[in-house]
This record gives C-alpha cells, sequence and structure tokens, in this order.
C-alpha cells in the first residue's frame, strides 16, 4: 500500500508540475496585442535539439546534430522550415497593393508587349473592390500610368484603358522602374493589413541607372524593409537572368522565367493567386545565439546581425507556402552536458487572425564522449543542405556554359547529379532507420526533395547538350567553314542558362 502511496504521490507531482507549466501567464508589455502559438511541453518529454511551433505559420526548427563530441569542432547546422497553414481561414481578406512594372522599352516590340498589357489587364480584371493598383513603365527613365488607384466597379474600365495604352519607349532602367513605383506606392493610402507586392517585368539586360547586381540587390533589400516583396518576370531569353534573381531573392519575390510571351498572363495569374491566399506578412525570424556559439555562414537567404542575434526576413505567406533558412554553427564543445544553442522566434502579422502573432522555442545540444556524439547529419538538414549546393551548381554551371566551356559546364553538373543520388541513398537509410522525425510542416517529402534536385540538374545537362550540326554541312574545298556559334549564343542554349535560374532560385528558397 505504502508502494502504491508513493507512486501515485509522485504521479500527481508530475502533473502538478506540467499544469504550472502550462498555466504561467504570457508577459503583457507593450506587445500585448501580439499572440503566442506556442504550446509548451513539459520539459521532460521536450527534444533539446528540435521543437515544432505554430498555428497560422508553423515552423520546425532542429540541429542538424543532438549529440556533439566532447573537445570536438562542435560543428552543425540549425535548420527553420516555416510554413503557412494551408486550411488557415482569413475572415476577411486583406486588401492588396499591387504596383505593376512594365519595361517598354523598344526590344519589348511585338508579342512581348502586347501579352505583357494582356496579363496587366487580366490581373486588374481580377482585383477586388478596393484593392490598389498602381502602374509603372520603364525605358530610359519612369513613366507613371496608373497612379495608386483603389479599384471600383466605376473605375476599373479606365484602369484598363490606361494600361492599353501603353507605347514602346528606348532602353532599359530597371531601377527608374522599381524607384518610381516605391514612391508610388508608399504614397498610397492602404490599410495596415494590406499585402504589398511589385511584379517587375522586362526582357532586356539594363543598360541605364543603376546597372550592378550589387546595387540593384541592395535596392531590393531596401524596399524589402519597407515591407515590399519584389517578383520578377524575365520574358523570352535575352533578359540578365542574375539581376532579376538577385532582385527577387533579396526581397523575398519569386523570380519567372518565361520564355515565351504567350505565357505571361499564366505567371500573373499564379502570383495572383498566392497573394489572394496570404495568411500572414512581415514574417521575422529572431535567432538568438547562445554565449559562445558562433555563426559559421548563413545560406542562400538575406539577413542581418544585431549582436548575438540574427534576424531574417520572410516577409509574406501564402497558406501553401514553405521557406527556409539553414546556418551553419560552431558550438563550444569544452566540457561534457546540455548545451544551449539558440533561442528562436518568429514575429509576423497574422492575416488568418487579424492580428499579430508569434511562436518561439529553444534549441540545446549535448556533449558527450565521441564514442557516443551523433556521428550523421540528421537527413532532412542534410538533404536541404544538398539543395544548396545544387543551386550553387546550377549557377557555377551557367557561368562555364557562358564562357564557351560546355564541357566543364557538363561535368560540373555530373559531379553533383553523382553526389545527389549518394546523398539521397545515405539520407533515406538514416531517415527510416535513425531518430530523426519528420518535419512537422514540410511541403517535400525526403524523396521528393532530392527528385526535385535531380530533375533540375538534368534539365540542366540536357539544356546543355551540344547542338547537332545542319545536315549537308561538309565545307567545300578551298571554302573557310565558318566557326559556329557558341552553343550559349544559341536560343536554346540561352533558355538553359535562365531556366537553371530559376530552379536555383526556387530549391534555395
Amino acid at each position: 500500500m505504502k508502494l502504491r502511496t508513493t507512486v501515485l504521490l509522485a504521479m500527481l507531482g508530475v502533473l502538478g508540475s506540467s499544469a504550472g507549466a502550462l498555466a504561467i501567464p504570457l508577459s503583457k508589455g507593450p506587445d500585448a496585442a501580439i499572440k503566442s502559438d506556442v504550446v509548451e511541453t513539459p520539459k521532460e518529454k521536450r527534444e533539446l535539439a528540435r521543437f515544432v511551433a505554430g498555428k497560422t505559420l508553423t515552423m520546425d526548427v532542429r540541429l542538424g546534430h543532438a549529440t556533439l563530441a566532447e573537445a570536438g569542432r562542435g560543428e552543425t547546422y540549425l535548420f527553420a522550415q516555416v510554413a503557412g497553414a494551408e486550411g488557415a481561414a482569413v475572415t476577411q481578406a486583406p486588401p492588396m497593393n499591387l504596383a505593376i512594372v512594365i519595361d517598354r522599352s523598344g526590344s519589348m516590340k511585338g508579342d512581348r508587349i502586347a501579352n505583357a498589357i494582356a496579363a496587366a489587364v487580366g490581373s486588374v480584371e481580377r482585383m477586388r473592390d478596393g484593392d490598389t493598383v498602381t502602374v509603372v513603365t520603364f525605358d530610359t527613365q519612369a513613366q507613371v500610368v496608373v497612379a495608386p488607384t483603389r479599384v471600383s466597379q466605376s473605375n476599373r474600365a479606365s484602369i484598363e484603358g490606361q494600361i492599353r495604352s501603353i507605347r514602346l519607349g528606348g532602353d532599359t532602367c530597371i531601377s527608374c522602374g522599381l524607384d518610381e513605383a516605391m514612391r508610388q506606392l508608399e504614397s498610397a493610402p492602404v490599410a495596415s493589413n494590406a499585402v504589398q507586392r511589385m511584379l517587375l517585368l522586362s526582357d532586356g539586360a539594363t543598360n541605364h541607372g543603376i546597372r550592378d547586381v550589387g546595387g540593384l540587390r541592395t535596392m531590393a533589400g531596401r524596399m524589402r524593409g519597407k515591407g515590399f516583396a519584389i517578383s520578377t518576370v524575365g520574358v523570352d531569353v535575352d533578359f540578365d537572368e542574375k539581376v532579376m534573381a538577385a532582385i527577387a531573392s533579396e526581397s523575398n519575390g519569386k523570380h519567372y522565367f518565361v520564355a515565351s510571351p504567350s505565357a505571361l498572363p499564366q505567371v500573373f495569374s499564379q502570383e495572383f493567386d498566392s497573394l489572394l491566399a496570404s495568411v500572414a506578412k512581415d514574417a521575422e525570424m529572431i535567432i538568438e545565439l547562445a554565449p559562445g556559439v558562433e555563426v559559421a555562414e548563413v545560406f542562400d537567404r538575406s539577413f542581418r546581425r544585431e549582436g548575438n542575434k540574427l534576424i531574417v526576413p520572410f516577409g509574406t505567406f501564402s497558406g501553401a507556402q514553405e521557406k527556409t533558412v539553414l546556418v551553419k554553427l560552431k558550438v563550444p564543445t569544452d566540457k561534457a552536458g546540455e548545451r544551449s544553442v539558440a533561442d528562436v522566434k518568429l514575429a509576423y502579422q497574422d492575416l488568418a487572425e487579424g492580428r499579430g502573432g508569434s511562436c518561439d522555442g529553444t534549441l540545446a545540444a549535448v556533449v558527450t564522449d565521441e564514442r557516443t556524439a551523433q556521428k550523421d547529419l540528421d537527413p532532412f538538414v542534410a538533404a536541404r543542405l544538398e539543395r544548396s549546393r545544387t543551386a550553387q551548381t546550377l549557377t557555377q554551371a551557367n557561368i562555364l556554359f557562358e564562357q564557351g566551356k560546355v564541357d566543364e559546364a557538363r561535368k560540373t553538373l555530373a559531379i553533383q547529379r553523382q553526389a545527389l543520388k549518394a546523398k539521397e541513398t545515405e539520407a533515406n537509410v538514416l531517415a527510416q532507420s535513425g531518430p530523426f522525425a519528420k518535419p512537422a510542416n514540410g511541403r517535400r517529402s525526403l524523396d521528393r526533395d532530392f527528385e526535385d534536385q535531380l530533375g533540375a540538374v538534368a534539365r540542366a545537362e540536357k539544356s546543355f547538350e551540344a547542338p547537332a550540326a545542319p545536315a549537308g554541312d561538309t565545307g567545300g574545298a578551298g571554302f573557310a567553314r565558318p566557326a559556329p556559334p557558341s552553343p550559349a549564343q544559341l536560343r536554346d542554349g540561352k533558355a538553359g542558362v535562365r531556366s537553371n535560374q530559376q530552379a536555383a532560385t526556387d530549391l534555395a528558397f
């Protein structure tokens, strides 16, 4: 009887301490309006090296190694996946503040400008009464076609007529168009919960205004800081894919490659659908590193440092969207035991709930002897690391191809293809046999992740195949055969480069 009583009292004590933890109120400071999606878990059941938190936005955050060898190098990864809840119901869809920025340089003649106008008109047709639209065109300078206008039944036809009046001009100044669109968007009297976006369309390399990738990236970062993501659409095969991809990635937008101008309405529709499905905006992750923890590298995503904090802007999320961040860390391993690594918080405007939202959690590793320390990288972290390497490989192969080093480009892709196959096998074995939890919010399975990467590499290899020699071209005696054009100068080669860049941007997102 005494033993049963003792066990019962011990169980009641555990339940009481857990209930006490759950009952601890959140502190109410100046941000009392912000709700927390965190569900506390009893400490004895909590994973030290991984946590899941959130509702409208869910984040699955984990370390690459739950245990580290004492006196070892202490290298591991922090991997965070953030996803919008697919079933999140936005009771009152927030208004949209959309700027359409269209290249009207001379090279846009014919189908390109006609389809751009049709796509812009189609977007206005789909906008709801109360949404705000701005249309800016640019050649060597910017022109405001439609100043910020709240769409209504009475003015919709007039807006569409102004868009149809767009005419061709001279050269290309992308920075001019972006600057003007930014001024117009900032002047628009929109609600604080409005979802804001620029949609930039161009078919050529910028040759006026800011022309270098670094300068345009800085401009895009400044606009992101003001709450405006820029999605970029490269039309046909002669635009600068590096510039357009950099603008999109720096501003938390998406980059599209449109080989045929006839596909423009479809791309505009895809972007519009994503905006309509927005469940959160102004999302930002704060990673506060524990004392002694050092950052070795942040992969693929813009961030800023404030003391021991890494701040990663994520921007707007639709219900089906996932974004990730991967950070390589160096953790002190000078003594055995539990070692705090980071506190992670995600703050955002919850459009489903109509108020501020947040969720957070902590990560720690256990420092142990070399024999029992985790040797293998978490397979889901390994897959994300390979995604970054695949994106880098596609970019590097593009550079080699454009330099005329076609064989080197193909060899670079072949090496990554073989590495991916080996990593895929290794990751699947670990996922099936080891204690590695599947991401709670992952949109890709482990198999799908590697399939996407292998598919991107295979398409790149295909696009870099040498073109067949023209039939019957044997050359004549006494006549010098003209040198064939470089594959990078041919339309198929250019299309391959731009398609590879879009794939690289998507993989790294």
